[in-house]
């Protein structure tokens, strides 16, 4: 992130950014620069949006991510955490209050297999233990874990509960489990390497079928079948399985790492019944605005999880924002 330069003269104008992520950071960065006054709301205690809670502090260090942030707070943006829009402030009060508004609000939800047994008190999504984790919160470490994945985020989720097994019982018992076969996994080689080397075990080509319980309840173990192709002729997601080539992974709790969405709930029904999505992500035009005049979009909720692209995002919107404030100024000016 280019910090180099002053801020513009005042404009007057104010925009309000849903989400302390790096697409929302980014944009309040530039827009302060431009002379806007600038208020992030961001529902978690601590700033990042999916690079701080969605990636662990070993392969992100928070006091890396935190200096950053201390920059733009000195320019003069203002962050409030804890503070969740649709719950803390309506979408309706910031559409009143504020010029321009920005959605960026990454992807924190987990996705589900619903398969047989997801319903189960000890059946969570990876994106949930590590935003517990982040936070401090004290997460149940079983002696026997499964993931369902084979993108980053398994992997992530894997190895940090592979080292909380570490600490509380001398050794790691934890599989992971993914559609994929090794060749086509979603994770980067390095992570998967390096998930190995914690000595958790990966099964790739694995469908999952069901939670197995016990007859007390308990979770036992996921039930699998060999994955035979994952796409049908047409291309067009259609897992086909060898139902003779079945495992039974044990485990005491199952994790799901097969895809996150973003929390939508904040809009309400009448925006987002009005806004335009794609395939469950907001849609938004060449300069990042969405079908509503007042309100843009940038990042992971836009594009899917790419930190790199979510900073160009930013950079991006923040001269939609500006270009849109000011004709909008010259407009007014002449009536």
């Amino acid at each position: 992130m280019d910090i180099i330069g002053g801020t513009a003269d005042d404009t007057g104008k104010k925009i309000a950014i849903i989400g302390a992520g790096p697409a929302g950071l980014t944009t309040a960065f530039d827009l302060v620069k431009m002379g806007h006054d600038i208020t992030v709301f961001e529902a978690q205690p601590g700033p990042g949006g999916m690079a701080r809670y969605g990636i662990p502090e070993y392969r992100m260090p928070y006091d890396d991510l935190d200096h950053e942030v201390s920059i733009i707070t000195e320019m003069g943006v203002d962050i409030r955490y804890n503070m969740r829009v649709g719950k803390d402030i309506s979408m309706d009060q910031l559409r009143q209050d504020y010029d321009a508004v920005l959605l960026s609000i990454g992807l924190h939800v987990g996705r589900s297999t619903r398969i047989k047994g997801t319903e189960h008190k000890d059946v969570t999504k990876a994106v949930d233990l590590l935003r517990d984790i982040t936070n401090g919160i004290k997460v149940k470490v079983p002696k026997k874990v499964v993931v369902i994945g084979g993108g980053n985020v398994a992997m992530d989720i894997a190895r940090s509960m592979a080292r909380l097994q570490k600490q509380k019982y001398g050794k790691v018992d934890l599989t992971v489990t993914a559609l994929e076969d090794l060749q086509h996994f979603m994770a980067d080689p390095e992570e998967v390497k390096e998930a190995r080397e914690e000595g958790i075990e990966i099964f790739d080509a694995r469908g999952p079928q069901e939670i197995v319980l016990t007859k007390t309840g308990r979770i036992s173990g996921l039930r699998t079948w060999k994955v035979v192709s994952i796409f049908d002729d047409q291309g067009r997601f259609a897992p086909s399985y060898d139902e003779a080539d079945e495992m039974l992974h044990k485990a005491n709790m199952v994790i799901e790492a097969i895809g996150q969405a973003s929390d939508v709930e904040l809009l309400g029904k009448e925006l987002t019944e009005a806004l335009d999505w794609n395939r469950g992500r907001l849609s938004v035009d060449a300069e990042g605005r969405t079908s509503q005049s007042w309100l843009w979009a940038a990042g992971d909720c836009v594009h899917g999880p790419d930190i790199i692209h979510a900073v160009a995002d930013g950079h991006a919107v923040a001269d939609s924002i500006n270009a849109a404030l000011n004709e909008q100024e010259e407009t007014d000016a002449k009536d």
